[in-house]
């Protein structure tokens, strides 16, 4: 089957089919011949003049295992000897994988060659320990899911401490054919050292030996092999639903040549002469090993036996080395507090690279400066409330994470109520809120200082100094409001603008004669006119958006046009108008967004997988408009892709798109990234160029997914009606694509009828202002009385 993450799959035995009447008459001439050849194709008979000629038979792919080119005395088993082996027979119980079509399962044939490829390692000298010996699966009462049963083979694996992790399958063909077949090793993503090298030693003995022509090495990000801590690979030798391969592999014969294939392969690696990792510590001033510093650790990592490369990477990110011998130190560079994940590998080029050597090690730097700034007008008549806001650096400059109390006060002391407080500071930075007493004028606080004092009181750390008569810049300031539940706002750090705190403070500088209108707020729309103070915000789509990390893939790009029309319009194109259409939309709703290309650029599959896992993504969505018919498809094992590929079904529907069918798609990406994945092919470039050219259509293609998206990430609770906005020019005509904010966040367009239909995902009043700047106009709202339309002539 596909990959280790893979439910049950079954194809039906094919019908017998009888192309034309002359094939069914020359097939009939040969068994009356009683010809039977054995050598192949059958043989053509002689053309008859005037008749058309017959068109020959079309081979099948080679079906393999007839016997091996290498002797397995031609690798040097004696590398094994010691060396610790995990083998992963695939799937197993009530997860059987792939079936033949005569039946033919994948979990006994995975057993199969697991056991016989144990037999043979084992008797090299090397410790082997299987994930199933039997035909069983790992469900429990509390988790019948098939995660549960990978993420137990994944702990029985990593609790023996291999050198080397090794997932025995067998595939199918995701369309359901049975003429395909073909041997793929997978290695895991972004390891190119040590699981790169034993997947070559693999593929070159698969390719030499097993006899099936087609043959392919790739990254692969299966769960197993994701999350194994040894270098890992998997292998799908062959396809079980090519019944000729079938037939083979019935025989336990041809299940211990496989696993012969795969010992040459695994013994070979391990005679590579590849550098060794001695020690990797992290060392104090003295030089002694130590799990928590006060100040920048020494990483240091020693190899032995030759190496020409070596690498030492912090949090994930290269950082530079001194090499001196057979010594490696990282140059130090600035570093935040806090826990650090560290590794360190080394490589001789021809050879291989040593295993990563990992550490932990937590860095607790002491504050070092203080910084202080206000937000408000402390001098104003109105003596409104102000927020000091106190960061905390340590000695880099970098802010710190520890929580460290901070007192507040002003010199002379009264200027403020309250007098004095105490705060404290996470994440390197505390606000108080203060307000000029009664009995002070704005002239006797001009001449006070807000003072900023660490507690304890640090000998090293100077108190921080804000002179007030420096703060007579007008602002308008209050805290926001979240609609309609009126609480504050907070929002998380990295969705925070400068001009509000985490505690929902506000403030804006006010400008004399111009209006002081509220910015767009990532993750929120205003809700009623923007005009209102304090100014009010309704969380976009329930916040189900907030702080999620999508990845959009816009399918196709260079000269891969993805779908073309006569037109001349490019599937890429559509692609590439409609994810970034939804980009905005996501970030305007609070998400983290990555495209996997943002123009007319050729990006490889692998590349897509390498972007979204990079980006750490959450969600996966490819974005066609193939020529073929309109799909929303998930790998066929994804329980998240087909709950995702529903509600993109549903929600077209609800705003009046075309429907498309849902079902399983075999794109490379979708089986490859840890996040949950889909792919959406709304309309077909070649028949519906005209329709995806019309006024508002991929904008309310990308709204579309947009509100499936965010359906599904709030649940089944999220019930969300649709209305209709129909946008009239002052003689009564549709205005077709006019752009339609909502909200000031989400921008639409209206299709040829001048109409737009949305979803009501938030409570309460919503802000609707038509960009129409060319004639007068009026909006309509349909299908419900809700809300309120502003007419917006500008």
């Amino acid at each position: 089957m596909r990959h280790t993450d893979a439910g049950t799959r079954r194809y039906p035995a094919p019908a017998p089919v009888i192309r034309s009447a002359a094939l069914a008459a020359l097939l009939a001439g040969w068994c009356a011949a009683g010809c039977a050849p054995t050598s192949g194709a059958p043989p053509r008979p002689a053309p008859v003049p005037g008749q058309p000629v017959a068109p020959a038979l079309k081979a099948g792919p080679r079906a393999g295992y007839d016997g091996r080119r290498d002797s397995l005395d031609s690798v040097d088993a004696a590398g094994l000897r010691g060396k610790r082996i995990v083998l992963d027979p695939g799937h197993g119980g009530v997860f059987p994988g792939t079936q033949g079509v005569k039946g033919l399962t994948e979990k006994e044939v995975n057993l199969g060659v697991g056991l016989a490829l144990r037999d043979l390692l084992v008797a090299a000298g090397a410790e082997v320990q299987m994930t199933r010996e039997t035909d069983r699966d790992y469900l429990t009462l509390a988790d019948s899911s098939l995660r549960s049963d990978l993420a137990e083979r994944v702990r029985i694996a990593n609790a023996f401490v291999p050198d080397l992790f090794v997932s025995i399958h067998h595939n199918a063909d995701p369309g359901g054919l049975h003429d395909v077949n073909e041997s793929q090793t997978y290695y895991q993503l972004g390891d190119e050292g040590p699981a790169y090298d034993v997947a070559q030693d693999v593929f070159r003995a698969l390719t030499r030996n097993l006899g099936i022509e087609t043959t392919k090495m790739i990254p692969g990000n299966f769960f197993v092999v994701r999350n194994s801590e040894a270098p890992a690979l998997l292998s799908e030798a062959s396809y079980l639903t090519y019944p000729p391969t079938e037939a083979k592999l019935r025989d336990p014969a041809a299940q211990r040549l496989e696993a012969e294939i795969l010992y040459l392969g695994i013994a070979r690696y391990f005679t590579r002469r590849i550098p060794k990792l001695e020690s990797f510590a992290a060392l104090d001033a003295a030089g002694r090993p130590d799990t928590l510093f006060t100040e920048l650790p020494r990483l240091v990592g020693r190899v032995a036996g030759a190496f020409d490369a070596a690498r030492m990477r912090i949090d994930g990110r290269d950082v530079p080395v001194a090499i001196r011998a057979e010594r490696v130190e990282w140059l130090p560079s600035p570093l935040a507090s806090g826990p650090h994940d560290a590794s360190f590998s080394a490589r001789l080029a021809t050879e291989g690279g040593a295993r990563a050597s990992k550490l932990t090690f937590t860095l607790r730097k002491p504050a070092a400066r203080l910084a202080l700034s206000l937000a408000g007008s402390p001098l104003a008549t109105a003596r409104g409330t102000v927020a000091a806001r106190v960061r905390v650096f340590d000695a880099d400059g970098l802010a710190l994470p520890d929580s460290v109390r901070i007192r507040v006060s002003s010199e002379p002391r009264g200027v403020f109520t309250p007098a004095e407080t105490t705060i404290t500071a996470t994440d390197g930075e505390a606000f108080a809120y203060l307000r000029r007493a009664r009995t002070v004028s704005a002239k006797l606080a001009s001449r006070a200082t807000l003072v900023a004092r660490l507690l304890p009181a640090a000998a090293n750390v100077a108190a921080a100094r804000l002179p007030l008569a420096r703060q007579t810049q007008v602002t308008r300031a209050a805290f926001a409001l979240l609609m309609p539940e009126s609480t504050p706002l907070a929002l998380p750090a990295a969705m925070r603008p400068a001009w509000l705190d985490r505690n929902g403070f506000v403030a804006f500088t006010e400008r004399p004669g111009e209006r002081t209108l509220t910015p767009q707020l990532a993750g929120f729309r205003c809700h009623d006119a923007d005009t209102l103070w304090p100014p009010r915000f309704v969380a976009l789509a329930g916040g189900a958006l907030h702080g999620r990390r999508i990845c959009i893939d816009p399918e196709g790009g260079g000269d891969d046009a993805a779908g073309s029309a006569p037109g001349g319009s490019r599937g890429s194109g559509f692609n590439l108008d409609v994810s970034r259409a939804l980009a905005s939309m996501l970030m305007s709703a609070g998400a983290q967004v990555v495209l996997t290309r943002d123009g007319d650029h050729a990006v490889s599959e692998l590349e897509r997988v390498q972007i979204a896992e990079g980006f750490r993504a959450e969600r996966y969505l490819r974005i066609g408009h193939a020529n073929a018919a309109p799909l929303a498809g998930y790998y066929f094992s994804s329980g998240g892709g087909k709950r995702w590929a529903a509600q993109v079904a549903r929600t077209l529907g609800d705003l009046g798109l075309p429907l498309v069918r849902q079902g399983d798609s075999a794109k490379y990406p979708l089986s490859q990234t840890s996040a949950v994945a889909l792919y959406v092919s709304t309309a077909r470039t070649d028949s519906s160029e005209g329709a995806l050219l019309g006024p508002g259509r991929l904008r309310a293609e990308a709204y579309a997914l947009f509100v499936a998206l965010a359906r599904d990430l709030a649940g089944d609770g999220a019930v969300w009606p649709t209305d209709s906005l129909r946008v009239l020019d002052a003689a009564g005509a549709p205005l077709a694509g006019a752009p339609v904010r909502f909200g000031a966040a989400l921008v639409l367009s209206t299709d040829a009828q001048g109409t737009i239909r949305f979803a009501r995902s938030e409570p309460g009043a919503l802000q609707v202002v038509v960009e129409a700047p060319r004639a007068p106009m009026r909006a309509v709202l349909l299908d419900s009385e809700r809300g309120r339309v502003l007419q917006s002539p500008r």
